[in-house]
């Protein structure tokens, strides 16, 4: 279970993203997809919770080791740019290096 750190850390980072022009919507992985495929729409961890396309690892002193990002482009967007401009926004909002961001294009609408 998440820490209310990692809570509110990775509803920063989704806003953040969701803020850049391009970006239709936040789209978790096939793991999140299959663990809440029994819940209802309803639940906290249901199908609408875009937290699971943020994952946020920390390192032993708390610091953030890890961030990846998986959305969906608009399609009149130029998925290299929109990347890019992504993992920017993702790296300001969680105040760490670029370097620690990767982002995942999963789709195009």
């Amino acid at each position: 279970m998440k820490s209310d750190r990692a809570k509110a850390l990775t509803q920063t980072v989704t806003q953040a993203v969701l803020a850049v022009p391009g970006v239709a919507c936040l789209r978790p992985g096939l793991r999140s997809l299959l663990r809440t495929a029994g819940t209802s729409p309803q639940s906290p961890r249901g199908p609408q919770d875009s937290s699971s396309a943020v994952r946020i690892t920390f390192d032993s002193r708390g610091a953030v080791a890890g961030l990846q990002v998986d959305f969906v482009l608009r399609a009149q967007h130029q998925a290299a740019r929109t990347a890019r401009a992504v993992r920017a926004a993702a790296a300001e909002a969680a105040v760490t290096a670029p370097e620690t961001v990767r982002v995942t294009v999963s789709g195009i609408v």
